[in-house]
């Protein structure tokens, strides 16, 4: 293990992510985001590498030590986002039937769904079954280690719609015959604790249907509820139902096209896929002596994006006026917001800013993103060159300005 570079706001450590996870102190981190190697996928060529253990639950093993350590590192407060996808079961003979893909480097390749580099040992997993190596490993996480799983954000990089019968966004070509074409990934986003740090207003997404289908100020649900009539449901929470004017809350499905990247790493992260996980999970502004993170205190304007035609909401309460066009045609509005200030703890200890680590850091995505939110970041990889790759793309925000200047 060495410090491959450091200052006041990236570390890069090379080595074993298990042994330097032990260096860190409890509860130093406040957000993990991160995608393990995935069992029987790539041959990034390092000893010692995770993904090519000859059985699944050796590798599940070698995870599970690792994961008990990120729950040590994390903060009660923190929350962490595992990427983790998933392989189909080979013949188990280990050969070459889809001959790897070598792309710039001898040392690293791309193997198909299937294919493995070592002969799979495990009978368990069928021929074409999925190993779900991702559900299983979170299982055993939430019953061994006590995590707590509060959502799945599904990372949909190509989706078919419906209505127009065709499809959005982009995915690896596959020639499979005899089911459809995996495009998406899992995002697991686990807690230790019941309370913890989570900005929901900058995940708001713009109403495009008027707030007052809702029913105003009488849409509360004092334990009956007239719109689930026939359903079964016999229990309500008791509060007010009417949307934030702020914007809806963010569907769990989300559609990112996979960026290129030149370099020779491939589980790249789309940059757009990670910055909205920051936002909301990593606090900018945290009290250096109580820890306690700082919450951002919102205001709507009062106007909306302008558009053409006359008001067909206004809601006394709710101080915001929407527009449409002529003809009835609904249009997407967005309910802008302001910030008027932040939560203070009132220790007067001066603030520092939020910790994100990727303990499997590879080319640097999530360091990159971190760096520009102006949040501190932890970066792991066993791989050194995979280290020159994330420390040059981030080297231009290194040298612009120390953390403390985003603080004052």
């Amino acid at each position: 293990m060495k410090i491959y570079y450091s200052d006041d706001r990236c570390t890069l450590y090379q080595g074993n992510t298990l042994e330097v996870l032990k260096t860190l102190p409890d509860e130093s981190v406040d957000c993990i985001v991160t995608s393990p190697p995935y069992w029987g996928l790539r041959d990034y060529g390092v000893e010692g590498q995770i993904g090519l253990e000859s059985t699944l639950d050796e590798y599940l093993d070698r995870l599970l030590r690792i994961t008990l350590e990120l729950k040590r590192v994390l903060k009660k407060t923190g929350v962490m986002f595992w990427n983790h996808g998933d392989c189909y079961g080979g013949s188990g003979a280990g050969t070459w039937k889809n001959p790897p893909i070598e792309i710039k480097s001898k040392e690293v390749y791309h193997l198909p769904y299937g294919s493995n580099p070592r002969k799979r040992n495990n009978t368990d997993i069928k021929s074409k079954c999925m190993a779900l190596q991702n559900y299983r490993l979170i299982l055993k996480m939430i019953d061994e280690q006590e995590w707590i799983l509060r959502d799945i954000i599904i990372w949909a990089k190509k989706v078919w719609i419906a209505k127009e019968n065709t499809t959005i966004g982009n995915a690896m070509p596959s020639s499979v015959r005899d089911r459809c074409v995996f495009t998406f990934e899992p995002i697991f986003m686990m807690v230790k604790s019941k309370k913890y740090f989570f900005d929901q207003d900058v995940l708001r997404v713009p109403y495009i249907q008027p707030l007052n289908r809702w029913g105003g100020d009488k849409l509360k649900a004092n334990g009956k509820s007239e719109w689930d009539k026939g359903t079964g449901q016999r229990t309500y929470r008791n509060r007010d139902m009417r949307p934030n004017v702020m914007g809806a809350n963010r569907p769990n499905v989300w559609q990112i096209n996979t960026e290129p990247f030149p370099e020779a790493h491939f589980a790249t992260f789309p940059e757009k896929l990670v910055e909205p996980l920051i936002k909301c999970g990593c606090p900018q502004w945290i009290c250096k002596k109580c820890g306690k993170p700082r919450v951002r205190i919102t205001k709507p304007t009062e106007e909306y994006v302008k558009s053409l035609g006359k008001s067909w909401h206004s809601h006394k309460n709710d101080e915001i006026v929407g527009q449409r066009k002529e003809g009835g045609q609904e249009v997407r509005l967005t309910a802008q917001y302001i910030t008027i200030g932040w939560t203070d703890c009132g220790c007067n200890a001066g603030w520092e800013s939020g910790v994100v680590l990727d303990p499997f850091i590879g080319s640097g995505t999530t360091a990159l993103v971190a760096l520009k939110l102006n949040r501190r970041v932890i970066g792991i990889d066993i791989k050194e060159e995979y280290l020159k790759m994330a420390y040059k793309r981030i080297k231009p925000l290194l040298h612009q300005k120390k953390i403390s200047d985003f603080l004052n």
